[in-house]
């Protein structure tokens, strides 16, 4: 086969359509097309169309990973989801994810502790609620426990847990003043536990928040 015409892309002109033996074969980018040192009149066999193609498509979705990424951080698994959501091959989606990683752009152990960093900004939250969040991310289990056991350590979780709860609780008592305080125990509860605390944190928050004078200061 022979390279009878390479041209602009009318939608992308940064792209090129290459046409073999008058016939339309395959649309590149300028780097794969500087890389393989195409030109109109080369000679192209079978094997290496091939190459061009597999070249193609592993520069499309490192491309595409990469547009993914400068919204925020990523977890391995939420690029290789979206690569798929895109139907890229299994091969190249994964050529694509250790090419990120090589050059860092790619590192679970980092995203694992940059999103818990995030969550406790925004708000007070349990551990609990940070590992099963980035588990559902596709990040593994030991990377998980070494990236909290590294955030967490400096983060006093019953201060946390009491936060969130006195929050709750302002909320709660504005809307119905006169709740009893078992039903006000059992709320609170279920709330710090859907929030992430172990039961050491939330057994001293309800206790500290439920004392009588402080109750009397939160329906204030």
């Amino acid at each position: 086969m022979r390279i009878t015409k390479i041209e602009p892309q009318k939608k992308n002109p940064a792209r090129r359509n290459i046409y073999l033996d008058g016939e339309f074969a395959v649309g590149v980018g300028a780097e794969t097309l500087i890389r393989f040192g195409l030109r109109t009149g080369d000679e192209i066999g079978a094997d290496k169309l091939k190459a061009l193609e597999q070249t193609e498509e592993l520069s499309s979705a490192r491309n595409v990973a990469l547009r993914f990424l400068s919204h925020r951080q990523r977890s391995r698994k939420e690029i290789q989801d979206k690569l798929r959501e895109k139907e890229f091959g299994e091969e190249e989606i994964n050529q694509a994810l250790d090419s990120l990683e090589r050059a860092g752009l790619v590192n679970d152990a980092a995203f694992a502790r940059m999103f818990a960093r995030d969550h406790l900004v925004l708000r007070p939250t349990g551990s609990i609620l940070l590992k099963r969040k980035l588990l559902m991310l596709g990040v593994d289990k030991a990377t998980i426990e070494e990236a909290l056991a590294d955030v967490m350590q400096n983060v006093d979780q019953k201060e946390n847990a009491q936060q969130a709860g006195e929050k709750f609780l302002r909320k709660a008592l504005a809307i119905s003043p006169a709740q009893e305080k078992p039903r006000l125990r059992s709320k609170l509860t279920q709330f710090l536990v859907r929030r992430g605390f172990g039961w050491d944190a939330i057994e001293s928050a309800v206790a500290a928040l439920l004392a009588d004078e402080r109750l009397k200061e939160l329906k204030q």
